[in-house]
């Protein structure tokens, strides 16, 4: 993680999304961002009634959720240094 706390960049799905939020709400909103998004991604993702679990969609959403989980990791290790 950039020590002003946006992702490095790379071909991440949502990093964008995360670096916007950083720059626009800053550190601790854009964590309950992605820690609410992962929530609702990880149930879309188990529920056969969501697009998220049907077949065109599912790795998308599974690499969103891959991005906010590093990124989470990331955000708690920055944070016990």
């Amino acid at each position: 993680m950039h020590p002003t706390g946006n992702v490095a960049g790379n071909a991440d799905s949502e990093t964008g999304r995360i670096n916007l939020l950083l720059e626009r709400d800053g550190m601790e909103a854009t964590r309950l961002w992605v820690e609410r998004t992962l929530a609702i991604y990880r149930q879309a993702l188990a529920s056969p009634h969501s697009h998220a679990s049907k077949k065109e969609y599912r790795l998308l959403f599974e690499r969103s959720v891959e991005d906010f989980e590093r990124w989470l990791q990331s955000f708690a290790e920055a944070r016990q240094t």
